[in-house]
């Protein structure tokens, strides 16, 4: 089995339809946004088919948008003109967008499918007594459905700050009002801690399933976002069972071939199988179009070109570069980098090989299939390092940092080399310089850097100008100046769509400057 979303897909699509979309007019349906859970949840079959409902919207948000939006407002980016990323990449961006709606809906259907899971945990007890599912089935089953709820809040409320908090099966989201940011990382925090009590260990669990150590990892994520350094120390120290790819396999962490490796935690599954091309654009989750197009937009069109700032960002002898960029004819690629860039179908360098079909000899096209890696392990080891320079454990921020700088190869901090490279590392905020510069390189086009900026209260610094060829220009009147505004850009606005039709939500609570 490639990944999860193959194993099931016809009944997650079943389920997803029955939860999610209008039904037909002849076909007599009570409530088109539920399932009458007194006719289901008597199976396993029926359990997995709606655990797997939970996951199917992520596949909806990363077809696009899901790296658009953070990658597009980063530093590391450079727009094409194309509209999906040209607004986002100036900072022009308004309620009206159709993205942005198509972002909000997919999320929050994806939180229906999380509590049609967990509304039901009573059925599904009551059931296991009778039916083919044990007590512990359902433990994983709830423990999936809390971790994707997070997370599908996680992606909210970076994008939108407070949104309302929809929790219960029965409860429409037209009438929900904007719960406060600090509301929704608590109930985050809440699901999460659920989630690492009910889900199963990395290796006990179906490939592709939220494990204990995902759960655990997104826990500390959230916890260091909201600089709570002792609780997200305690729940790194509990992500286990997975380590760093050697350098000669480091490709496999943005490759299809390297799908669910020892360094990847949790990825959303994609096969490449398009189905017809409706239903490649519907972008609607229902169908067979299994693909997404971050390969094409960032390799082949180059819609959004790696930054001359990201690219300079890395050291001249840091092999990781090669691997996140092809810059020029002289870069191979692909197996055994047998192949010479540029390459087919590609309109020549600058542009992003990471999460590209090139690395697998493939043609470059709208058709990928590559999961796209929401996190991995080298994350966890560099948020490790942040929150030890936060607890004051200085050397411990700095081992963990030269975790990252072994498996490349390169020089640690901490010693002459680095700091004559200009990274001393003898200050906490020496080691903060350090860990800024290596994140950025180290995670480079995987959707961090923006929300690591903003975390930092370094957007307005690192954004304000545009990241290309005068970005360090020491004349200020010769810098590009970009549009991005710290009071208002650090979120997006609530869809209009919404404010239409929420009667819990108006005009006045719109995030401020839309």
């Amino acid at each position: 089995m490639k990944r999860i979303s193959n194993y099931f897909l016809k009944s997650m699509l079943m389920l997803f339809a029955l939860l999610h979309m209008a039904c037909d007019e002849n076909v007599p349906v009570e409530n088109t946004n539920a399932l009458n859970p007194d006719i289901f949840f008597e199976s396993l079959s029926q359990v997995e088919a709606a655990v797997n409902a939970s996951y199917n919207q992520f596949q909806i948000v990363y077809q696009r948008t899901g790296y658009i939006f953070p990658d597009a407002m980063s530093d590391e980016v450079v727009s094409s003109g194309d509209p999906n990323f040209a607004p986002f990449n100036r900072f022009e961006f308004n309620a009206t967008l159709d993205n942005i709606a198509q972002y909000w809906t997919a999320c929050f259907n994806g939180i229906g499918a999380c509590n049609f899971v967990i509304g039901n945990e009573e059925r599904m007890r009551t059931n296991a007594a009778t039916s083919d599912f044990t007590q512990t089935d359902i433990d994983n089953a709830l423990g999936q459905a809390y971790f994707l709820r997070a997370l599908y809040y996680y992606h909210l409320v970076k994008r939108f700050g407070g949104v309302p908090l929809k929790l219960e099966l029965e409860t429409a989201l037209d009438d929900e009002p904007r719960a406060t940011a600090d509301a929704v990382y608590e109930q985050m925090i809440e699901d999460l801690i659920l989630s690492t009590q009910l889900t199963f260990p990395k290796g006990t669990t179906e490939v592709g399933r939220v494990t204990r150590e995902a759960a655990y990892a997104l826990l500390g994520k959230i916890y260091l976002h909201r600089q709570r350094y002792s609780e997200a120390q305690q729940a790194f120290n509990n992500v286990t069972n997975h380590s760093l790819l050697p350098m000669e396999n480091y490709r496999d962490n943005f490759s299809e071939s390297g799908e669910h490796n020892d360094e990847s935690m949790f990825e959303v599954g994609y096969n490449g199988e398009v189905g017809t091309e409706q239903e490649r654009w519907a972008q609607t989750g229902i169908g067979t179009s299994e693909v997404t197009f971050r390969s094409q937009d960032y390799t082949g069109w180059a819609n959004a070109r790696p930054s001359t700032k990201v690219i300079a960002e890395y050291e001249d002898d840091d092999p990781r570069l090669d691997q996140a960029i092809l810059v020029d004819a002289d870069n191979t690629y692909g197996p055994g980098d047998s192949f010479q860039f540029p390459c087919p179908g590609c309109v020549g360098g600058p542009v992003w090989y990471k999460f590209s079909q090139l690395y697998d000899e493939q043609d470059v096209s709208e058709n990928s299939g590559v999961n796209v890696r929401i996190m991995r392990y080298a994350d966890v080891i560099l948020m490790q390092a942040e929150v030890e320079m936060n607890l004051g454990n200085n050397q411990a921020a700095i081992d963990f940092l030269n975790q990252i700088r072994d498996r490349a190869g390169m020089p640690q901090y901490g010693t002459a080399t680095m700091d004559a490279r200009g990274f001393p590392v003898n200050t906490s905020e020496q080691i903060f310089d350090a860990i800024v510069h290596e994140r950025f390189v180290e995670l480079s086009g995987e959707q961090q850097r923006f929300d690591d900026l903003v975390r930092w209260n370094l957007d307005d610094q690192e954004l304000s100008i545009f990241p290309d060829a005068n970005f360090n220009n020491p004349d200020p009147s010769l810098r590009v100046v970009r549009n991005y505004d710290p009071n208002v850009h650090r979120v997006m606005p609530i869809p209009q769509n919404e404010i239409d039709s929420n009667t819990a939500i108006g005009p006045g609570d719109q995030n401020p400057g839309y």
